[in-house]
Formats: structure tokens, sequence, C-alpha cells
């Protein structure tokens, strides 16, 4: 297929079992997995912290750090991140939290010197469909989606703990399992059903599709689906906004 299937991991099991999958072209990897990696680093796009309040100096370093080692192309959360991905010498990729939801919007980041855009998952299909894409241009196509990002872990009723999935959870008031995703300063908590547009790619008018794992410990048979742009036999899956917008 012409679109590029991307890979976002958390763990060093998910990068491992990735970086063996053909199917995959660029993996999105965090800083402190980055170097279970160094043999294939024109493949990475670094994940810096999103939160940077309390660790930009010391990511800073890291990144540099990273930079010398031959690692070019990182993500910018938010447009804080960008500055500081270019003073570290990185290519900067374009996040789905930068919000990009318009043409004009598209524009500006172009303008800022960005690679490529991951657009907001609040966009229908025919929105992305009928942006204009002056750099390339991705959506995420599958994953539990963060619901919320947080300071604190309602866990521990404290800081993240910073483990790889540690395989707790908490309950809605529906009674849906969400699970929670500790990294060193933030905690994602992640929505129950899982984003899944396999068999639907070819209603996209982009660049790349993202492929988020979070919990999963398995990767290939998903990497194949979408591959083959096959439906998934899911009981409980979501289509997120793109069918539906905003309501």
């Amino acid at each position: 297929m012409s679109m590029e299937l991307r890979a976002w991991v958390y763990t060093r099991g998910q990068l491992a079992e990735v970086l063996g999958c053909s199917e995959f072209g660029s993996v999105y990897v965090p800083m402190k997995l980055a170097e279970n990696a160094s043999s294939e680093k024109e493949r990475v796009i670094l994940l810096p912290p999103e939160y940077l309040a309390d660790c930009e100096e010391k990511t800073e370093r890291e990144l540099k750090r990273l930079r010398e080692l031959g690692f070019e192309r990182a993500l910018a959360h938010t447009v804080g991140h960008i500055e500081l991905l270019q003073r570290s010498g990185f290519t900067v990729c374009g996040g789905n939290r930068l919000n990009c939801t318009n043409s004009e919007s598209m524009k500006f980041f172009a303008e800022c010197g960005l690679s490529d855009m991951i657009v907001s998952p609040e966009l229908t299909v025919q929105r992305i469909n009928a942006l204009e894409k002056p750099i390339k241009t991705g959506f995420l196509a599958y994953g539990h989606l963060p619901l919320m990002l947080t300071r604190r872990c309602p866990i521990r009723n404290g800081k993240p703990c910073g483990k790889e999935n540690c395989g707790e959870r908490i309950t809605d008031r529906k009674g849906n399992e969400l699970d929670v995703i500790c990294s060193d300063n933030t905690v994602e908590i992640l929505n129950s059903d899982v984003l899944m547009l396999a068999g639907r790619l070819h209603e996209f008018d982009a660049d790349f599709a993202v492929l988020r794992f979070t919990t999963e410990q398995h990767v290939t048979d998903i990497a194949e689906l979408y591959a083959g742009d096959k439906k998934a036999d899911i009981r409980k899956l979501t289509r997120g906004l793109y069918y539906r917008g905003v309501e």
C-alpha cells in the first residue's frame, strides 16, 4: 500500500517487535528507549516528555546527547517543544496534541519548519481529505487513545511511577475499565475502546497512518491487518470522531 504505516511504542518489547516488522516505516520511540533502536536510527522519531516544566534542561541535555549519537528526528507534542527540538538539532515532526485542525494551521506549522504533522483526531475523514497539505500529513489510526493527561497517578494518589505498563486500571461511572500508564512525570488515562481503522485506510487522503501501541503485548497481527487494509474482528472498538465529528 502507498500509505506509510508508523508505529508509536511505549515498551522495549513493543519496540523490538516493531523494528522486526517490515510493515512499519518510522517508529515513535520514547527517549529513554532510544538506544534500544540505535541500529535503525533512520526509522526513529524520538518522543520527549509531554510535560517540560520540571525537566526542560535535563531533556535538552539528553536530546543533544542523542543527536550526537545520530538520531535525527523528534516529535513536538506542543508549540513549546518546537524551539527546544530545533535548538537541539532535530528535524521536528508534529504530534496530534498540536491540535492541527485546518489548512491555516498546517501552513503555520510548515512555516515553523516542521517536516510532517499528525492532525487532530477530532477531524472527520472529509475534513482531513480537504486539508491543504504543504507537509507530509498523517492521522492516528489505531490504539487506546488517551482520554486525559494528568500530573498525578490516580492509582497511587501521587506522582507517576514511570513503570512500563504496570497493568493498573480505574473504572469510570459506566463501569468501563480504563488503563493507566505512567511516564516519568505524567500519567495517561486511556480510552477503554480501541480505535480501529483497519479496512478503512483507503478512505483517507494522507501520507501516513499512526498505530499507537500502549498495553499491547504483541503487535504483528495488528500490523498485518493494516498493511493489508483488512477489517478486524474486534467487538469493543471505536472509529473515533472520523465519521461523526465533534458532538
